[in-house]
């Protein structure tokens, strides 16, 4: 069935979207699927851009990719020029933020001083300087989105410097949309729990699963629907956001997560 096109002739960056089984190209493709034209950003995984580009091209719409290092400081600057360079036009109409990376440490003890400036770059700054670099190609109607995690309110003793770059990805959602508000440009963020990415169709989750995993138990414990989500899940949720239903929304956190953040 042939999907509406409220997004024909729109262009959208989306960061971390070369996996094939991902949410960022789960992203690219629904974008697609409602006619925007998608370029993509990879780091390190470049085995199936080519097989994520095809699929996007597949869809009426034009694609590309570029590879940049969300952790350096010229990462918007780069994803922009390739942004214009690759599509006949000077306007970008949706930003989705959702390249990241989360480091597992033992205890506060283990935590080593890099890890706050290496994740707060790629995880925090990364897609505060795209959004910058972005800006004055944007008009009213564009729409930015950035991909929190629910580890940002749950907070985790094992993944202590994610959680908070996480947390404070939230708060610059809500700083940059009073600005962005009034120029008729939204941004939101929109906060996963667990993801399954293997692909597999069985997506429930015991507590035996969980038993010796302690970021697992915790989840599990503290979640209505007790089963992991699918990539296409969030990117219905960030689809939503990008489209014109969502004009009136803005500095709001969307949960994808089973009602991890519903009251026990």
């Amino acid at each position: 069935m042939a999907k509406e096109q409220y997004l024909a002739g729109q262009l959208a960056i989306v960061t971390g979207a070369s996996k094939l089984v991902s949410i960022g190209s789960a992203t690219a493709l629904t974008l697609a699927e409602h006619g925007a034209n998608v370029l993509i950003h990879y780091n390190s995984t470049s085995q199936s851009v080519e097989e994520v580009l095809g699929k996007i091209r597949s869809l009426g719409v034009e694609a590309a990719a570029v590879q940049a290092d969300a952790g350096d400081p010229s990462f918007g600057k780069i994803l922009v020029a390739a942004a214009l360079e690759h599509f006949p036009t000077d306007k970008i109409n949706i930003i989705v933020n959702n390249a990241g990376l989360g480091i597992a440490r033992e205890d506060t003890a283990s935590v080593p001083l890099e890890d706050w400036d290496y994740l707060l770059h790629i995880n925090l700054r990364g897609p505060f300087l795209l959004i910058q670099a972005a800006l004055p190609y944007m008009k009213p109607g564009g729409r930015i989105i950035n991909v929190s995690s629910v580890m940002a309110n749950l907070g985790s003793s094992k993944m202590i410097v994610y959680s908070a770059s996480k947390a404070a990805l939230n708060s610059m959602t809500l700083s940059v949309s009073e600005e962005l508000g009034p120029k008729g440009i939204t941004v939101n963020t929109v906060s996963p729990g667990p993801i399954d990415l293997s692909g597999s169709k069985d997506l429930n989750v015991t507590l035996d699963d969980v038993k010796d995993d302690r970021i697992g138990w915790r989840v599990h414990s503290n979640q209505h629907i007790k089963r992991k989500g699918t990539p296409q899940e969030v990117a219905n949720a960030i689809l939503f956001l990008a489209s014109p239903m969502s004009s009136y929304i803005t500095g709001q956190v969307t949960y994808v997560d089973g009602g991890i953040n519903l009251p026990l």
